[in-house]
Formats: structure tokens, C-alpha cells, sequence
């Protein structure tokens, strides 16, 4: 691409680091995300979250955080629940349960809904430690509503989608 003339854009760097972290070539995606730097090509919330999922799916849980705090640090994206979910996940299972508790809250209090499957692991991850008394009933209330209204959205795209809601 390079010997044709041709300059990388976002999209071109975020596909080659996504691979990269995909395949466990984290130097080679590093590499990547300095070039960016170098050729004024900013970073966004999707190569952030290419370097959050790697982090978090080898279980360097703090380097996936330190991601997605210069992220925000650098205003190059807010976190969604694709930035938040994957260090939810990772901090269950490492037993980090207090911390993945608060990054729960952290996703919900910025305006997003955690996934279902996200929400009910930290419920019983926090009822396993006999802390379920830590998330409060307006937190509940909040994130239950929110499922229930990306379902009905849903289900208005995908009607064969009727299921009952665990909720």
C-alpha cells in the first residue's frame, strides 16, 4: 500500500491493529498505534478497543483499563459497553469482583446499558462473594429498564424475537 502511494487512514490502521491483537501480535499492534501517532492519524474508540479486548482476554486487566482511560484522558472516544464489557468479564473472573462492580457502574452512569449476559455475571459474581447488597435497587431498576428497551427495539427489527425476558 505504502510503495503505491497510498496513506493509511483510521480504518486501514484499525483493521491491521484488530488483526494483530486477534492473533496475539500485541508489539507488531503497538507498533501500529505509534505509526498512527507519527502520521497524525488519530485513534479512536475502535482501536482502543481492539487493545481493551486483548488486554482483558489475557487476563492483563490493568493494561486494558490504562487503555481505556487514555482513551478517554486523550478525548479520542468515550466507552461504550464493547469498551466497558470485555474488563467486566475479565475482573469476574479474576475474582476483581468489588472492581468489576464499579466499572458496572461506571458504564451505566455514562448513559450506556451493559448487555444482559454482562449484567447478570457481576449480579451473581457479587451474590457469590455475598456482596449483592452492594448494587442498589435504582442501579437494578436503570439497568433493567435498559434491556427491556433495547429488546423491544430489537424485537421491532427482528419480530420473530419474542422471548421472554428474564427480567
Amino acid at each position: 500500500m505504502l510503495f503505491k502511494g497510498f496513506i493509511p487512514d483510521i480504518v486501514t490502521y484499525n483493521c491491521l491493529i484488530d488483526g494483530c491483537c486477534k492473533t496475539y501480535r500485541i508489539g507488531r499492534a503497538l507498533e501500529l498505534f505509534d505509526d498512527m501517532g507519527k502520521k497524525g492519524c488519530v485513534p479512536n474508540r475502535v482501536t482502543y478497543n481492539s487493545f481493551i479486548r486483548y488486554y482483558s482476554a489475557v487476563n492483563e486487566i490493568d493494561k486494558a483499563v490504562e487503555m481505556m482511560r487514555r482513551m478517554q484522558n486523550m478525548n479520542h472516544g468515550v466507552p461504550t459497553s464493547s469498551s466497558y464489557t470485555p474488563i467486566i468479564h475479565a475482573l469476574c473472573e479474576a475474582g476483581r469482583v468489588l472492581e468489576a462492580k464499579n466499572f458496572l457502574i461506571e458504564l451505566v452512569d455514562g448513559g450506556s446499558v451493559p448487555r444482559e449476559y454482562t449484567y447478570k455475571l457481576v449480579c451473581d459474581a457479587l451474590d457469590a462473594a455475598g456482596e449483592s447488597s452492594l448494587l442498589d435497587d435504582e442501579l437494578h431498576r436503570r439497568v433493567r429498564n435498559g434491556i427491556a428497551n433495547r429488546f423491544r427495539q430489537v424485537a421491532q427489527v427482528k419480530p420473530i424475537m419474542t422471548r421472554k425476558m428474564f427480567l
